[in-house]
């Protein structure tokens, strides 16, 4: 009786040992994996600002992992290398995208151009659409154009619909490019298929070029978020974020401080307060005494962006001063001399 026990109790012990070292290394994949929002506002602000550049240690690393014979290895390196904004990459993902070697491994690199939304990638990615095997990469493709929405994927994504290489993924990525070319194609669908599936499909693109219609509508985007789920989600905020309105501060705000929002959602709402400066200066500090440790540091993390950028103007704009009196032969810059240059820029 006493040996069965202890067999019963090695099994045991053995059945526990496997399942906490899985739940260990599901654990530190998911640590690798995680994006904090203030991570994800850095990865907007240095796509979204044309001076920003990214700044990442093993930078020559990540771009040799891209051609690693280990999947995993391949995947964390371009995941790194879009999630932190690295636009350096782009050259290296397109090259690796081209390669293969495994279905998975080219979806991967598509997905992460898309991320990094580089017009540069256009032409790879169309060229991908029509790639005579890999269906997840010819998906992945359209979805990443769909997110750089640049007009030259108009055509190439309504040939690969109509030839069944590219289904949804198509019409997704045509309504969120959303010119008159593409509504009227996604129209089309809706009036002619025998498809209902298409029809339902080509009307949700079209409710996304209805949203990209009103992007200014502070109000109308307001309202759709309480609906709103998934990519379309994210898309709205971003749009938000990025149309420079000051009356979509109280919004992002509420986005950021919500804990129950994404790591995704809340970094873009914080990367949208940074564009507004101190506009968003009151609205910051007074989430800064909020209760969620994690909304406070978020919230530091954006204050501490504005106050670097605005450094960063006053010094070039001293710089430029300095350069206007040596020009000019004037010893130092007074308010007048400022004045005038500031009347002869606007």
């Amino acid at each position: 009786m006493s040996r069965a026990n202890n067999k019963k109790s090695k099994v045991l012990f053995l059945l526990f040992l496997a399942f906490a070292m899985g739940a260990t290394d599901a654990f530190f994949r998911w640590r690798r994996n995680y994006q904090s929002p203030a991570s994800v506002m850095a990865r907007c602000l240095r796509l979204w600002q044309s001076d920003e550049t990214a700044k990442i240690g093993g930078l020559p690393v990540l771009i040799d992992q891209l051609d690693s014979q280990n999947p995993a290895n391949r995947w964390a390196a371009a995941a790194t290398l879009s999630r932190t904004g690295c636009q350096q990459a782009v050259p290296f993902l397109i090259q690796a995208m081209a390669d293969d070697y495994g279905t998975g491994r080219t979806c991967v690199m598509a997905q992460s151009l898309g991320i990094l939304s580089d017009r540069r990638a256009v032409p790879a990615l169309i060229k991908a659409l029509d790639h005579p095997s890999n269906e997840d990469l010819r998906v992945c493709a359209s979805q990443a154009l769909g997110r750089i929405g640049d007009t030259r994927a108009i055509e190439p994504l309504t040939k690969a619909f109509r030839s069944n290489r590219v289904s949804f993924s198509a019409l997704k990525a045509l309504g969120q490019i959303g010119t008159p070319q593409a509504e009227s194609f996604l129209k089309s669908i809706v009036r002619n298929s025998p498809d209902s599936i298409d029809v339902v499909m080509a009307k949700d693109a079209l409710k996304d070029i209805d949203i990209g219609k009103k992007r200014n509508d502070s109000s109308h985007l307001e309202a759709l978020l309480y609906t709103a789920r998934g990519q379309r989600r994210r898309w709205i905020v971003d749009l938000m974020a990025r149309n420079g309105q000051i009356e979509v501060i109280e919004i992002l705000t509420k986005l950021l401080a919500n804990d129950n929002e994404s790591a995704e959602i809340r970094g873009i709402a914080a990367a949208g307060l940074v564009l507004r400066g101190y506009d968003s200066f009151a609205a910051l500090h007074k989430l800064a005494e909020s209760q969620s440790s994690q909304a406070r540091r978020l919230v530091q993390a954006a204050i501490l962006r504005i106050e670097t950028n605005t450094s960063t103007a006053e010094k070039s704009g001293q710089k430029y001063f300095n350069s206007f009196a040596e020009l000019s032969g004037f010893d130092k810059i007074d308010d007048s001399i400022i004045n005038a240059i500031g009347s002869t820029n606007e």
